[in-house]
């Protein structure tokens, strides 16, 4: 906000014209010059401790209410609303807002200045009306007398201010209607102001479209009409082109909206020919049609403007050795244009003169690159000038036209054998694709789209959407094995890849077709193929896949694990069999050791026989309820030999009772590898701790060993299912891994989980989790 001083505020209090309010910080008057007592008649008595809003009129009361501490703030330095006086009349002001000192304090002053017209000088007045970039105009009131007019009236019209002083307007002629002033005056007359629009010719005759406001000034007590015009032909001009254009794009999309519905065609094409005609007003529009040979050509659809004779029956079957040049310039230059038939060749000219015909536009329709026909569009009544953007857009329908009729072409060649085609791809699951590698528009099948859960007509009858879908990855190679076979480097183009569905899940489809047509080039111009849904193939070739990798991990594991102790098996019957003399202690230790040995290997048979039916979804999980401490009690006692064997002391303390609700044989099993293996990795003398809790609504079991522990790599693929980690003991005992995965899978069937916290080196602990019972 700009600072205002002490002596300029000395100077604005003597003013009668231009008002003053000085303000505290928090926007209360603290006082005013005279203009605001003699102008809006509010003392300053009256004003003081009072808000700014007070001289406002209620109309802007609130958004003054939220101008004013902007202004304290310095966020706004202006305003433009008008005050009302005490009296109720309206003064319009431009008010400025300062900072500035005032008897010692900080104010906050607002300077309005008076644009109220009775308090204009003349000298004021003038500046403005030649100040301005507005057309201005005085003229009398009664007389319409023209006293004075701007500089930029007599610069933007062509006249001199001797030329427009003292005539009238209707002599001056500057109405090129002048019916639109009288009307002006006429709502002038009624309500004091009028304002509208109305053409101006300037004086070498040039129209200007204007925007008009005629008001009452006053100048030395006496009244006039003061017209202020403003020239808005550039903007007309532009609103034409604009509608123009959006004409223009309109009837393109009604063209292209017909040109793709499956109703009547022929109704269909003479509804585009209609309103063709009528946006670009010819007096006739029409296709003819060649025949195979190319010899001859027929008027098989028309339109006619109001007043011009159908000329269809008389162009039928008309030969083109007759018209050599319109095929030549047709083929040659791809369109007939003359504004002047007399233009053109004289074969033309002696075909189109008895036709009436004195202007045309003509273009070429291609079908299957055979000169199929063309599309005319003829004037009848005067040399017509073709505007480049018509000519634009005329060709553009055509190329829809053609694009209509191709389609037409081959739904009439391929109907009966699509439908038979259809219905066994249909009963095949399979879709169909057709390319035109010319125009890339491709046709499918429905079932192309319903494979991805898309409806038929819900999506774009060109190949760039199912392009897009295909996955980025996989897009190179079809485009690579595609190009081979359009180049003839194989027989057929296949390839399989994923692609996007509705859902955005990834399907996979088995793509295979061939170039059916090719120019006489050898120039691929059509393409055929299916498209076949191979997802569910996929997903059970990949589950096999990893059913086989399992196997052969599992298989590896097993064999090794089981060659161990049945060779020890061997070794220590062979030696008890023998005649080598044993000692008593010596028997019982082997004795001992084939039990250890066959307890172990029991388990891991076990292991493999609920591994297997698991796979096989044998086991049926069947839940009841168990107590938790029971179960964890007969394990220990079952393993307490193993335990015993490395000094391990396990702790396991009754608090309290904990009933699951979880199937019996799963549980017993997750629990006897858990602690079998923390038995395994425990190092002599070690201790396992077992711990039972209550987790929000689920039994926790923790079972707790300071063994040699894991790293995070180990932690990380312990419950995968083709993982199997076969690792030593402390004293060396073989395990597969099995066991943690049987874990895992049977306690999620429980509807619970399991995880492991280890530091290699320190231990580890297992936790799992199944439902409490209910």
């Amino acid at each position: 906000m700009n600072f205002i001083s002490e002596s300029k505020l000395d100077e604005l209090f003597g003013g009668k014209l231009d008002f003053l309010f000085i303000l505290d910080m928090d926007g209360n008057i603290i006082d005013v010059n005279l203009a605001v007592n003699s102008i809006l008649g509010y003392s300053r008595k009256s004003l003081s401790n009072k808000t700014l809003l007070t001289v406002y009129s209620s109309h802007y009361r609130e958004k003054m209410g939220v101008i004013i501490p902007l202004a304290i703030r310095g966020d706004v330095i202006s305003c433009p609303y008008p005050f009302i006086t005490k009296n109720g009349e309206i003064i319009p002001v431009d008010t400025k807002f300062y900072i500035g000192w005032w008897k010692g304090q900080n104010v906050v002053v607002a300077v309005s200045t008076n644009l109220a017209a009775k308090y204009f000088s003349e000298d004021i007045f003038l500046s403005i009306f030649n100040g301005t970039q507005t057309m201005m105009a005085i003229t009398a009131l009664d007389s319409n007398v023209v006293f004075n007019v701007n500089n930029v009236f007599l610069e933007a019209l062509g006249y001199t201010l001797e030329e427009v002083s003292g005539k009238t307007v209707r002599e001056l002629g500057i109405y090129y209607k002048y019916a639109q002033r009288e009307d002006m005056l006429k709502r002038f007359s009624a309500k004091g102001r009028a304002e509208g629009e109305a053409t101006i010719k300037t004086k070498s005759g040039e129209l200007l479209e204007c925007l008009l406001s005629f008001k009452r000034i006053k100048i030395q007590s006496k009244d006039y009409l003061l017209a202020a015009v403003t020239n808005i032909t550039q903007r007309k001009q532009m609103e034409e082109k604009l509608k123009h254009l959006n004409h223009q794009q309109k009837l393109l999309a009604d063209v292209t909206q017909l040109l793709n519905k499956s109703d009547d065609f022929d109704s269909v094409i003479n509804t585009v020919l209609k309103l063709v005609g009528q946006h670009s007003n010819v007096s006739r529009v029409y296709i003819c049609e060649n025949t195979a040979d190319e010899r001859f050509t027929s008027n098989t659809h028309e339109w006619c403007n109001e007043g011009i004779t159908e000329k269809k029956d008389e162009f039928q079957m008309v030969p083109f050795e007759a018209v050599p040049s319109w095929k030549k310039m047709l083929k040659e230059e791809g369109r007939i244009f003359s504004v002047n038939i007399q233009e053109l060749p004289q074969d033309m000219i002696d075909l189109l003169e008895p036709l009436n015909i004195k202007s045309l536009l003509a273009y070429p329709i291609y079908i299957q690159n055979r000169f199929w026909g063309f599309m005319g569009f003829d004037e009848c009544l005067r040399n017509k000038t073709w505007m480049e953007d018509e000519m634009t857009l005329l060709s553009t329908i055509t190329s829809n036209v053609t694009n209509a009729l191709q389609r037409k072409l081959y739904l009439n060649q391929f109907q009966n054998s699509e439908l038979r085609l259809r219905l066994a791809l249909r009963g095949a699951k399979e879709g169909l694709w057709d390319w035109n590698l010319v125009t890339n528009e491709t046709y499918f099948t429905d079932t192309c789209y319903t494979m991805l859960g898309y409806e038929y007509d819900e999506m774009p009858k060109d190949g760039r959407w199912w392009k897009e879908l295909i996955h980025p990855e996989d897009l190179p190679n079809v485009l690579r094995a595609f190009d081979n076979h359009v180049k003839s480097k194989t027989d057929y183009y296949e390839s399989v890849f994923r692609i996007k569905d509705r859902s955005g899940e990834w399907r996979w489809i088995l793509d295979h077709g061939r170039v059916v047509e090719r120019d006489e080039n050898g120039k691929a111009i059509r393409a055929v193929g299916t498209h076949i849904d191979i997802s569910k193939q996929k997903k059970i070739e990949q589950q096999l896949q990893e059913m086989l990798n399992t196997k052969d991990n599992l298989f590896s594991i097993i064999s090794h694990d089981l060659r161990g102790p049945v060779g020890n098996f061997m070794q220590i019957i062979e030696l008890l069999t023998s005649d080598m003399e044993i000692t008593p202690d010596l028997q019982a230790d082997l004795l001992n050791e084939l039990k250890s040995m066959s307890k172990n290997t029991f388990y891991l048979l076990e292991n493999l026989l609920n591994w297997s039916r698991s796979q096989r979804s044998e086991i049926v999980c069947n839940p009841k309820s168990l107590i938790v401490n029971e179960l964890i009690t007969q394990n220990i006692l079952l393993l307490s030999t193993a335990a015993n064997q490395k000094s391990i002391d396990i702790q396991f303390e009754e608090k309290k009772r904990y009933e699951a609700y979880a199937d019996y044989d799963m549980i017993n099993l997750v629990v006897r590898n858990l602690l079998s293996n923390a038995i395994k990795f425990t190092r002599p003398q070690g201790v396992i701790k077992i711990n039972l809790s209550e987790q929000n609504g689920f039994v926790e079991v923790a079972i707790e060993d300071n063994g040699v522990g894991m790293s995070q790599e180990i932690v990380d693929s312990l419950f995968t299912h083709n993982e199997f980690r076969s690792t030593y003991g402390t004293n060396q005992e073989k395990g597969s891994g099995l066991g943690l995965v049987l874990c895992n899978d049977f306690v999620l069937r429980n509807k619970g989980s399991i995880e492991v916290k280890s530091i290699l080196g320190e231990g580890s602990t297992f936790i799992f989790t199944i439902p409490l019972n209910a």
